[in-house]
């Protein structure tokens, strides 16, 4: 082996050798052992982020079939499944009461998607604007009213209990593509 070799591989070995000696040592890996309880959670985890898309298509399909923007779709499924409503009812209900629009305000002061009164509803103006609190409180308020009375009742319910001849629930359900009965 010639001179220059020897350097070159001595080089090589010298400057390995800083490195390695410049460079910390890796840590170990710390693993916990899944439990009984985080592996249940971890399903359920799953199984809601299953049902939280699936809404969220749902409430898009309704969206896109109306024309509106499906920019609320994820918080309607959402919002919807937690409260146990239909996210296509929900997704019509907001069709029909604002259009889509988050900043619709009625003749009777109603505010929001789902169009709520503040004087009958004790919220703010402030948290019925903002559309993700907006469609929690809808949600929260259509469940009570089909568990009271039914989706058609519930609907009627939603609105006020309106005309007699139900007009609004037919219209809030074939807006959902759901056969009005």
């Amino acid at each position: 082996m010639s001179k220059a070799t020897t350097g070159l591989m001595l080089f090589a070995v010298l400057a390995g050798t800083v490195i390695c000696r410049q460079s910390p040592a890796p840590e170990g890996i710390k693993v916990k052992a899944p439990t009984e309880r985080s592996i249940k959670e971890d399903l359920e985890n799953d199984r809601k982020q299953k049902a939280y898309r699936r809404a969220t298509k749902e409430a898009q399909v309704v969206y896109r079939r109306l024309g509106c923007h499906t920019t609320y779709a994820e918080a309607t499924g959402r919002v919807a499944f937690d409260a146990g409503v239909s996210p296509r009812i929900l997704a019509a209900l907001v069709f029909v009461e604002s259009s889509c629009n988050p900043d619709a305000t009625s003749s009777a002061d109603s505010v929001g998607l789902t169009q709520i009164n503040p004087r009958v509803w004790h919220y703010s103006r402030t948290a019925l604007h903002d559309p993700q609190r907006n469609l929690e409180i809808g949600a929260r308020i259509l469940s009570g009213y089909i568990r009271r009375y039914g989706i058609a009742g519930g609907l009627h319910a939603y609105n006020g209990f309106g005309n007699q001849t139900d007009e609004y629930s037919k219209k809030v359900l074939t807006a959902a593509g759901i056969q009005a009965s």
